[in-house]
């Protein structure tokens, strides 16, 4: 199933991209900004009134999401229109998503 150039058993650094990656998303409010970008590209004030934050604060997470190479900014007129970088963001953060609801995260397995 592997197929990814790490080799098995080797230990992942954090500045391992991948490493990073998860980081970026272990934030809820990244998390749900990606959540919503699965559907559709959005702007930052769709996204304040979405998640009830600050615009500084939606810009930060934002910005942390672009440095791990997961979303990105297109300019639109005067604003910046954010989507996901490609659909294997979509599959990763969706395919996590599925995974904990089809797994009761009680259960000892």
């Amino acid at each position: 199933m592997r197929d990814a150039e790490t080799p098995s058993g080797a230990l992942l650094r954090n500045d391992s991209p991948v490493v990073h990656l998860f980081k970026a998303l272990a934030h809820p409010m990244r998390a749900s900004i990606v959540y919503r970008l699965t559907e559709s590209p959005a702007d930052v004030t769709e996204l304040v009134e979405l998640l009830e934050a600050s615009q500084p604060l939606v810009s930060h997470h934002l910005r942390v999401l672009r440095e791990a190479h997961l979303v990105e900014a297109v300019r639109d007129g005067r604003r910046n229109s954010y989507s996901l970088i490609d659909d294997h963001v979509t599959s990763i953060f969706l395919d996590a998503l599925r995974h904990t609801k089809e797994h009761d995260h009680d259960c000892h397995h």
